[in-house]
C-alpha cells in the first residue's frame, strides 16, 4: 500500500500520531480500512523526537509496516515486544510527566487496535490462541498502580460514591481506594474500553441475566465478563483462555465446553454463560463468599485455599476476626481483578456520572436445523445466500471450514426464516465436496512442510489434528491425520490420494476403537452409504473385527474376506487388524497373545507375523466313576496353594506358566479385565471361588443404576464426583440438551 500524507489528515488512526486533526473511524469501520488507517497513521511523521527514540514507538512502527506487507506473524511479534516496552516504560519514574502520561494512554490504545486489525488473519492461520494478546486482554499487565488517581480526584469519586445506596448492588462492595483507583483508571485511562464494553454488553443482557437468575446468582456477576473479555466472544489469552468467560481448555473440558480441532464451545455464549456460572456456584459454595470465588475464578481455587489455610495458620493475626477477600494476599493481577470487577460494576450501573452513553447493541436472530454431516461453510452460505463471515458470527464456536466431521450431529444456527430453505437445499448437496480425513504414512525424508503443501493444508492444522503441538518431528512409517477441507480447496496430491483410496480399498476389517462414523470419515464417504452397501438394519452397529464395504460393490459381490490362516503357529497381519481382535478369531487370551509377542512395547504392521497361542482347551466333562478315581487319588496327596501373591515384574502370562492355571482362568477367577492389569502384593484365586466368576474389572459388566435428585445449587459437577462417573456419562443417560440442570429433577446414575 502506498498513502499519501493529504489522505492521513482524512482518516486518521490514532489520533496522537498526526500533526493534523482527523475523525476517528467508527468500530464498524471494515478491516481493509482499519489496517489501512493504522499504517497510515504510523506513517504521518509527526511524533516527536522524545518520543520517536522510545522501544514502544519502534516496535509499533516496525508491526505496522509489517501489517503494510501482509506479514500478520511478524506483525504480531513486534506488538508484543511494543507492549512489553511500554509496560517497562510506565515502570520508569523518569519518564512521569503529563506528555508522557498522554504518550502511554495514546500507544496503548493504539497497539489494542492493530491487535483488533490483525485478529482475523491470525484467527486464518491458526495462530490466534498461540503467539498474539488482543485487544479484549489488554488490561492484563498494565496496572493502573503505575498511574494513580490523585487526592483530589479520589476526592472526586468519593463524593459521589458516599452518595450510593451499597443495598442495590448484588455482590458485595467496599468503596476503599482499591476499587476507587480501578474506577479512575476505566474511566480516565481506558475510557474507550469501558465505553465499548458497555455497549456490548446490553446485547447479553437478556441471556447472561437469564442464566444467573436461573442459578439464584448476583446478577452483577455479569461484570467479570466485562472484565475478562469485553463481552467480545473471539477474545483469546496468551493462557489460551478463549470466549466471554474466558476459560482455559482444561476448565472449559470439566464444565462440558468441548474445545479441539474443529469447534471451540468456549465460544457460545449460552453454553459458555452456563458454564461460568456452574464454576462460580462451585467456588462460592467451597468459600461461601463471592469475592474470594472471582479471585479463585482468576488465579485458581488451589491458590485462595492455600493462603487462606496460611493466614489460619498465622499465630500473629486475631483469630476471631473473619478472613475476606480483602486480606488475601494474592498475585498482583488478582489484586486488581476483585476491585475492577466492582468498579464496572459501579460504572455499569452509572453510566452518565462517568460521561458514558450506551448504545443498545443486539445479538443476530436464528432458527436452528440439525445436520448429519460436515458441512462446509462455504456450502452453507452459498445455500442460504449469505456471506461466510455471517455463517461463522451464528456460530462463532466454529473455528475451521465446516462443521465439525467426528460428531453424529451438529446443531447450526441459521438467519431466521431461512431452516426450511437450508433443508432443501441440503438434500441436494454434493457430499463428495464435503470436508473428510485421509490417512498419510510418513515415508523417509518427508517433513510437515512437504506433506502440508502435498495436501493443500496448514501446517497448524496437520499438528493441531495430530495433537502435535508445536513438534514438527516426523519419522518414517509414521501414520498421519490429514483434514482435508472441500475437495475444491484441497491440494492435487488430496484429489489423487482420494481417487486412489477409493480406487484400491473396497472392503476394511474394523478396529477396535473405532466406530461408525469414524470408518465414514477415514473414507471419505456418508454413514448413509455405508449402512447401505453392507445392508445394516437399524439396530445393527458397526463393531471391531466386522468387514464391510468402503465402496459401492459390484453385482453379486460380498464383503467376506478369505478366513484367516495359521502358518506354523503364526498369523499374518492385515489392515485393521489389532491384538483383541486377532485374539477373538483365533479364541485366545488377548493377555497371552500381548506377551507372547512383546504387544505392551510394539505395535502391530500390516504384513508383521506373529505368533499365536494354543486356544484354551474345555475340560471334558468327567463320568461319575473317573470322578470317584480322581478324588481317591488326591487322598493323601499334597494340597495346591489356593492363592498367589504378585511379585514386581510379574504378568498373567508368566504367572500361569509358574502355577498350571490359564490366563483365561485367572482373569475370570479374580475378575481381570481384557487389559490384564495386576499389581505386586494383589492376591490371585487358582482355583474358582465360591458363587463363581468374579466380576471383570477391566472388562464391561452389568451396572447397577439408582435415581438422583438435584439438591439447590448442585451442578452435573457436582453430581459426576459424587458417584465417580463423567459430565458426559450423565448428559447421555438422561438425554440432557446440555449441562442445565434444575433443584428437583432426578437424574440416572449408573454405578458400576
Amino acid at each position: 500500500m502506498h498513502f499519501v500524507k493529504a489522505l492521513a489528515c482524512a482518516t486518521a488512526f490514532p489520533l496522537f500520531f498526526l500533526a493534523c486533526a482527523g475523525t476517528p473511524k467508527t468500530d464498524d469501520a471494515v478491516l481493509l480500512d482499519q489496517t489501512a488507517e493504522l499504517v497510515i497513521a504510523a506513517r504521518a511523521d509527526s511524533v516527536s523526537e522524545r518520543f520517536a527514540g522510545r522501544d514502544s514507538w519502534a516496535n509499533y512502527h516496525y508491526a505496522i509496516e509489517a501489517i503494510d506487507n501482509g506479514n500478520w506473524l511478524l506483525a504480531s511479534h513486534y506488538l508484543d515486544l511494543s507492549l512489553k516496552n511500554l509496560i517497562a516504560e510506565r515502570k520508569d519514574s523518569t519518564l512521569s510527566s503529563s506528555a508522557d502520561s498522554a504518550y502511554n494512554a495514546q500507544i496503548l490504545e493504539s497497539i489494542m487496535g492493530a491487535y483488533d486489525a490483525i485478529y482475523p488473519q491470525l484467527a486464518e492461520l491458526g495462530e490466534d490462541a498461540e503467539s498474539w494478546t488482543p485487544y479484549e486482554m489488554s488490561l492484563e499487565g498494565i496496572e493502573p498502580a503505575d498511574e494513580l488517581a490523585d487526592s483530589t480526584e479520589l476526592e472526586v469519586i468519593e463524593n459521589f460514591l458516599d452518595t450510593l445506596d451499597l443495598g442495590q448492588f448484588t455482590l458485595p462492595v467496599e468503596l476503599n481506594d482499591r476499587v476507587m483507583q480501578e474506577i479512575y483508571y476505566f474511566t480516565e485511562r481506558v475510557p474507550s474500553f469501558i465505553k465499548s464494553s458497555l455497549n456490548r454488553k446490553t446485547a447479553y443482557d437478556s441471556l447472561i441475566y437469564g442464566v444467573l437468575d436461573e442459578y439464584e446468582m448476583p446478577r452483577d456477576l455479569i461484570y467479570l465478563s466485562l472484565v475478562e473479555s469485553g463481552f467480545k466472544v473471539r477474545a483469546y489469552s496468551r493462557a489460551k483462555a478463549s470466549g466471554l468467560w474466558q476459560f482455559i481448555p482444561a476448565t472449559g473440558e470439566r464444565f462440558g465446553l468441548r474445545s479441539d480441532f474443529w469447534v471451540d464451545m468456549r465460544r457460545n455464549p449460552e453454553k459458555a454463560t452456563r458454564a461460568a456460572a456452574a464454576y462460580l456456584t462451585y467456588l462460592h459454595r467451597e468459600f461461601g463468599d463471592w469475592l474470594m470465588a472471582m479471585a479463585a475464578y482468576n488465579c485458581g481455587e488451589g491458590r485462595v485455599r492455600r493462603v487462606i489455610k496460611e493466614l489460619k495458620a498465622d499465630t500473629t493475626r486475631d483469630s476471631t476476626q473473619a478472613i475476606t477477600y480483602w486480606d488475601l494476599p494474592l498475585p498482583k493481577e488478582t489484586m486488581h481483578y476483585v476491585p475492577r470487577i466492582l468498579a464496572a460494576m459501579i460504572i455499569g450501573h452509572f453510566p452518565e456520572h462517568y460521561g458514558i452513553e450506551v448504545e443498545r447493541t443486539y445479538l443476530p436472530e436464528f432458527d436452528t436445523v440439525t445436520v448429519t454431516d460436515p458441512v462446509p461453510i462455504s456450502e452453507i452460505a452459498s445455500a442460504l445466500s449469505i456471506s461466510e463471515d455471517s455463517v461463522k458470527t451464528l456460530n462463532m464456536e466454529l473455528i475451521k471450514w465446516s462443521t465439525p466431521p467426528d460428531v453424529e450431529s451438529y446443531t447450526l444456527r441459521v438467519p431466521p426464516g431461512t431452516r426450511e430453505k437450508f433443508l432443501a437445499a441440503y438434500a441436494k448437496m454434493d457430499r463428495s465436496k464435503f470436508p473428510r480425513w485421509h490417512y498419510h504414512k510418513v515415508k523417509r525424508g518427508e517433513y510437515l512442510g512437504l506433506i502440508s503443501k502435498q495436501y493443500g493444508v496448514s501446517i497448524a492444522d496437520i499438528q493441531a489434528a495430530n495433537n502435535m503441538k508445536k513438534s514438527t518431528s516426523l519419522k518414517a512409517g509414521q501414520e498421519l491425520l490429514i483434514p482435508l477441507p472441500p475437495s475444491s480447496k484441497g491440494g492435487t496430491q488430496a484429489k489423487k490420494a482420494s481417487a486412489k483410496t477409493a480406487k484400491k480399498t473396497r472392503t476394511y476389517t474394523v478396529p477396535e476403537g473405532e466406530n461408525e462414523a469414524a470408518v465414514a470419515r477415514r473414507f471419505g464417504i456418508s454413514k448413509k452409504d455405508l449402512r447401505a452397501w453392507n445392508k445394516l438394519a437399524d439396530e445393527d452397529t458397526v463393531k471391531a473385527g466386522m468387514t464391510l464395504f468402503v465402496a459401492k460393490p459390484l453385482e453379486g459381490e460380498v464383503a467376506v474376506p478369505p478366513p484367516p490362516k495359521l502358518e506354523n503357529g503364526t498369523y499374518e497381519v492385515r489392515e485393521g487388524d489389532s491384538y483383541l481382535s486377532i485374539a477373538r478369531v483365533f479364541g485366545v487370551s488377548p493377555i497371552a497373545l500381548l506377551e507372547l509377542n512383546n504387544g505392551r512395547r510394539e505395535r502391530l504392521t500390516v504384513g508383521q507375523r506373529i505368533k499365536v497361542p494354543e486356544p484354551e482347551k474345555k475340560p471334558k466333562t468327567e463320568k461319575k466313576s473317573d470322578k470317584k478315581k480322581a478324588e481317591k487319588k488326591a487322598k493323601g496327596a499334597e494340597k495346591k496353594p489356593e492363592t498367589y501373591t504378585v511379585r514386581s515384574g510379574d504378568n498373567l502370562y508368566s504367572i500361569s506358566r509358574r502355577t498350571g492355571v490359564s490366563v483365561a482362568n485367572l482373569q475370570k477367577w479374580n475378575g481381570i479385565g481384557d487389559d490384564g492389569k495386576i499389581q505386586p502384593g494383589q492376591k490371585l484365586n487358582l482355583e474358582a471361588p465360591k458363587g463363581g466368576a468374579a466380576k471383570a474389572s477391566g472388562s464391561k459388566t452389568a451396572k447397577s443404576k439408582k435415581t438422583h435428585k438435584v439438591a439447590k445449587g448442585e451442578s452435573l459437577w457436582d453430581i459426576s464426583k459424587k458417584y465417580g462417573v463423567t459430565i458426559d456419562d450423565l448428559v447421555k443417560w438422561n438425554r440432557l440438551s446440555g449441562t442445565r440442570i434444575q433443584a428437583g429433577e432426578s437424574l440416572l446414575v449408573e454405578e458400576p
